[in-house]
């Protein structure tokens, strides 16, 4: 073995410390001073008896812990000294995610912290569960709380979910307490304001017995008010009306002399429409309800109106129907868009929910509502103007000040 380098103060006779450590390639130091790496898992250290004596010897490795202990008593002429080293792996805390997205150029934020847009690998993350969220505009937020294991690199992939986008659509016409069918669903009479509705074209029709049919394509843009006004024809040779049928609890099935003419539903009615003038049988049921039958007549250009309330069992979902002042204030539904006021919210599980409602320039309004059986819950909200900063008098006073101080030295001028 090859002489190492001896300590300081050399002179008197050569010993050895022999340090052996559990992994081989560890960089040992005397007092901080290196002096050489262990091979077969071995160093020997030369030492002079007459030198002045080192007092701890330290080994270390990259990816390990250092092992560090006194030495013993300086070894005498020709003698070896051994010691014993253990070094441990270093045990990793952190973890690396790799997240991607669709679409891509997501922003990401780990723990509330932004890292940049996706594809991106996050690095040293604690290991354990770690909070993720990406943002994308026009998308709605993606969350997950992802398990970051130490030493390894987690991967995630989120599909990013379009936000709805919903406009309102206020009906009237002349006259008024016309039906409304948007797309082939009947919407309730005139004038009447529907909200949630999907941007784009929409096939709107106005009836009234007695009056010819008006139809029209209409167009609802994201976050606005659609007006339409519907001036309706008189038709002289009419010789039906119609039967408006609602029911408690609603999603009853409705038959006009044993034919089927739908479902009713939360908050509207059911309209039977080119009912021939006379005498007819309306018969509403659902099951786990006892059927309710009456004979109606039928007037010549008018609407007859049927209201079942079915005795017997209580079942099934119910519904909220939503409006403010003013209209088109978004509504969230237990934090979740629904769309914007006014709206019905339909075929929902009877128990507690939390309606919020926002509109810029109006403080944000929440209410929780009971939703039962059957039955629809009404919310309406006044929606408060949200509160703006008045300016100070004083800037004024202090130009009214200045002002009549210019004045003064105006008019100083003049006298001289």
């Amino acid at each position: 073995m090859a002489e190492l380098p001896l300590g300081p103060g050399i002179g008197g006779d050569q010993g050895w410390y022999d340090i052996y450590t559990n992994v081989d390639g560890c960089s040992i130091y005397f007092d901080g001073e290196y002096k050489g790496t262990t091979t077969g898992g071995l160093l020997s250290v030369a030492v002079y008896s007459t030198a002045t004596p080192y007092s701890t010897v330290t080994a270390s490795k990259s990816g390990f812990t250092s092992a560090s202990q006194s030495l013993p008593a300086t070894p005498s002429a020709g003698e070896h000294q051994s010691v014993y080293l253990t070094v441990n792996p270093v045990t990793p805390t952190t973890g690396n995610l790799q997240v991607s997205s669709s679409p891509s150029g997501a922003a990401v934020y780990v723990n509330n912290v932004y890292y940049g847009t996706t594809p991106h690998t996050v690095s040293n993350l604690p290991a354990g569960n770690n909070d993720l969220k990406l943002t994308y505009s026009g998308y709605n937020d993606y969350r997950d709380t992802v398990k970051i294991i130490a030493g390894q690199t987690t991967s995630t992939y989120a599909s990013l979910q379009a936000q709805a986008t919903y406009g309102t659509l206020s009906v009237s016409s002349s006259p008024s307490n016309a039906n409304i069918y948007l797309d082939g669903s009947y919407k309730g009479t005139t004038p009447r304001t529907i909200g949630g509705l999907s941007q784009g074209a929409h096939t709107l029709e106005i009836t009234m017995p007695g009056y010819q049919e008006w139809t029209n394509t209409v167009q609802i843009h994201s976050n606005q008010v659609s007006y339409v006004t519907a001036t309706l024809a008189a038709d002289p040779q009419t010789t039906t009306g119609s039967i408006s049928v609602t029911s408690n609890p609603s999603y009853a099935s409705v038959y006009i002399d044993g034919v089927y003419y739908g479902t009713t539903n939360p908050g509207q009615a059911l309209m039977a429409n080119s009912i021939a003038a006379g005498s007819h049988v309306v018969k509403v049921t659902l099951s786990g309800y006892d059927d309710s039958v009456s004979t109606v007549t039928v007037n010549s250009g008018q609407t007859t109106t049927v209201s079942a309330n079915l005795a017997g069992g209580s079942s099934g979902n119910g519904a909220i129907d939503i409006t403010s002042s003013p209209t088109g204030a978004t509504v969230y539904l237990n934090n979740v868009n629904k769309g914007i006021t006014p709206v019905t919210l339909s075929d929902l599980i009877p128990g507690s929910y939390t309606v919020t409602l926002q509109l810029s320039g109006y403080s944000t309004w929440s209410e929780v509502a009971q939703v039962n059986s059957g039955a629809t819950s009404y919310v309406s909200a006044s929606l408060a103007p949200t509160p703006t900063a008045t300016q100070s008098p004083a800037p004024m006073a202090a130009v009214i000040g200045a002002l009549g101080a210019c004045a003064v030295i105006l008019a100083a001028r003049r006298q001289e």
